[in-house]
């Protein structure tokens, strides 16, 4: 008897909600509908928004044509000239407006998840502690993505991670073979060179200057890996900041840091498991994003009085600009 006088009550508004909307205007409105939302809490929304007269009616066809399960969290864009039936359409197609969000290369766990709070995904305390917890520092791949604005921090991490899982690939696992480390050993590599090689020209070079230093014995001696362990970024490290106690400071412990400093991007990744081979153990960066390169430790100390002059030189010429 109750389901009756449902059937008849939407029966009677079917045609007039079909073609009328509850405004006259035509503007867009943006709505987000969380994950969870009932039918009753997206009734409301759209009513305290005027894009519906009446939030029982739009909860009563739900009910009747069995959608509650087909309506679909995101942030949506309606029309006051929408009709109620042209709204549940949308919502029931997920056709939602997504975030995006370009990661870039370099950034670490933190940054991500400073750069996800400011787009409004979640909180930047509770990704770092989930990424943390299960280890995810250079394994969220930096890229570009279109983000449900719904979307918790557990599901845009295993989105990032799924595209690093999809990025490498068999190829990639005979080749860490053949050099004789981990998947984890390469994109801690992967991430130190990330940090080091500014220019795209010099990844593979310095990759290998670091593959030349392992088999060697020789400390990595990044100063990337110190910065990270101090959790700091600055322009050049002091003597003191050398002797920082962590396991990351490379100029103190010899191998691998513990972990990923970073998260290396796709061509990163591929010249740390294509290194060039060459001959050299430093390198010295120019201050314009390149490096000098030596074989040796005497030539490397005369490369570093030679960029010194070089740096020196350029920053005179920035303040001479200026004044």
């Amino acid at each position: 008897m109750v389901k009756q006088k449902i059937v008849k009550f939407i029966f009677i508004f079917f045609i007039s909600l079909s073609l009328f909307s509850c405004s006259n205007g035509n503007k867009d409105i943006e709505i987000v509908f969380q994950k969870g939302l009932s039918p009753r809490g997206m009734a409301n929304k759209l009513r305290d928004a005027d894009l519906i007269s009446s939030s029982n009616i739009f909860v009563a066809i739900v009910k009747l044509f069995g959608w509650s399960k087909e309506l679909k969290a995101g942030r949506y864009e309606f029309n006051e000239s929408d009709s109620i039936f042209k709204i549940l359409s949308k919502i029931r197609k997920g056709e939602s407006l997504n975030i995006k969000i370009t990661i870039p290369e370099g950034f670490d766990i933190k940054k991500i998840a400073d750069l996800l709070q400011e787009k409004g995904i979640g909180t930047s305390n509770n990704f770092v502690e989930l990424a943390k917890k299960q280890n995810m520092e250079g394994f969220l791949l930096p890229e570009t993505y279109f983000v449900d604005p719904t979307s918790t921090e557990k599901d845009i991490m295993k989105t990032m991670n799924d595209e690093f899982n999809k990025f490498w690939s068999p190829e990639f696992d005979e080749r860490t073979k053949q050099l004789k480390m981990t998947q984890k050993d390469i994109i801690i590599l992967a991430s130190i060179v990330e940090k080091e090689a500014v220019s795209a020209n010099e990844r593979n070079i310095i990759a290998g200057i670091f593959y030349n230093r392992l088999y060697k014995k020789m400390r990595l001696e990044s100063c990337s890996t110190v910065l990270y362990a101090m959790g700091i970024n600055k322009e050049r490290l002091t003597f003191e900041d050398l002797k920082f106690d962590s396991k990351y400071n490379t100029y103190q412990h010899s191998g691998l840091p513990p972990g990923p400093i970073c998260n290396p991007g796709k061509e990163t990744i591929k010249a740390t498991l294509f290194p060039a081979i060459t001959d050299y153990l430093y390198f010295v960066s120019k201050g314009d994003g390149t490096h000098l390169f030596a074989t040796n430790l005497n030539e490397h100390v005369i490369q570093k009085q030679v960029t010194k002059k070089i740096i020196k030189k350029a920053k005179n010429g920035k303040k001479k600009s200026l004044s």
